[in-house]
């Protein structure tokens, strides 16, 4: 048994995660080895590795099977039960699919709002890069990185909203995910890089050291789309509230009833209160150095208002 550290949050825990911090002998969360009998399972648009997640459960107890792999129970924002369907399954494999959605369900449990976003650390303020899979979010991430800035979240980004609308955002853990073509456009070694798990064509960038247990308040809010050329523009109203709902990480089944008008009323919160900005992307690894030029300046000014 091990402890470690993820989203402000000591995890307990059964298997050894080594892509997490060391923690703290506290417990806010516990990954157990268990035996799961969960009842039927819907199919969700969910996919890892080719695989679709079934989902059966509300926001105090629910199931994710990955089938193959394993199936999870996440009870009440504090327990985490780990089922796998097999004793050979590479143990990276596995900490892929623990630390993915069922532990999103652990922190949705917990009241956190959860996009499917990367997260950058731009000085003491969060900038925040959304979009669908494959619409460059971890290229993003890793470009920034390059720069010397640190990546708090890629692929599921943790925040937590209060009623004055001030909002924190959790850091993750120290790993980026890059494709082969990342890798290549963005100059890195690919033989420096580790596999993701044994015989995936994805690399991780990691880097623990000086990685932040704090929250950081949120800046500004990127939705990634398409595009002939780079252009960002700022997105109002119903397009801003729209952008947001639908990044939700998680199995849509979760949001019904009081559980889809809370993340509707935390999306609008967000929409009123930061920067929703849509960033077209052409997917030229030579616009990222213009992306990161000018959130560079907009942050900037920002701190500089602030402290005017």
């Amino acid at each position: 048994m091990s402890f470690y550290k993820a989203y402000d949050l000591n995890i307990r825990s059964d298997f050894p995660l080594h892509e997490l911090l060391q923690g703290e002998n506290k417990t806010d969360i516990y990954i157990e080895k268990g035996k799961l009998n969960p009842p039927y399972l819907e199919p969700t648009s969910i996919q890892r590795q080719g695989i679709e997640a079934l989902f059966s459960g509300n926001t105090q107890e629910a199931y994710i099977k990955w089938p193959g792999v394993a199936t999870l129970l996440a009870k009440n924002g504090t327990t985490l039960i780990v089922d796998s369907d097999s004793d050979e399954i590479d143990p990276q494999l596995l900490n892929l699919y623990i630390l993915s959605e069922a532990l999103g369900l652990i922190l949705y449990q917990r009241g956190l709002f959860l996009i499917h976003a990367s997260a950058v650390k731009i000085g003491e303020q969060v900038v925040i890069f959304a979009g669908c899979p494959g619409a460059g979010k971890s290229t993003t991430a890793a470009a920034f990185a390059q720069c010397g800035y640190t990546v708090l979240g890629d692929d599921m980004v943790a925040i937590s909203l209060n009623s004055t609308g001030k909002a924190m955002v959790y850091p993750a853990f120290p790993q980026i995910k890059i494709w082969p073509a990342t890798v290549q456009g963005l100059g890195y070694k690919q033989s420096s890089l580790s596999p993701l798990f044994s015989g995936s064509r994805k690399r991780i960038i990691q880097n623990k050291e000086k990685f932040p247990d704090k929250a950081f308040s949120l800046a500004h809010i990127f939705i990634i789309e398409e595009g002939v050329e780079f252009k960002i523009t700022k997105m109002l109203g119903t397009e801003a509230f729209l952008a947001l709902a639908r990044f939700f990480p998680l199995p849509s089944g979760l949001l019904e009833g009081v559980a889809l008008e809370q993340h509707f009323k935390q999306c609008i919160q967000l929409a009123n209160q930061f920067d929703i900005w849509k960033l077209e992307n052409p997917k030229d690894f030579r616009m990222l150095k213009d992306l990161i030029t000018w959130v560079e300046e907009k942050v900037g000014e920002e701190v500089t208002l602030i402290f005017r």
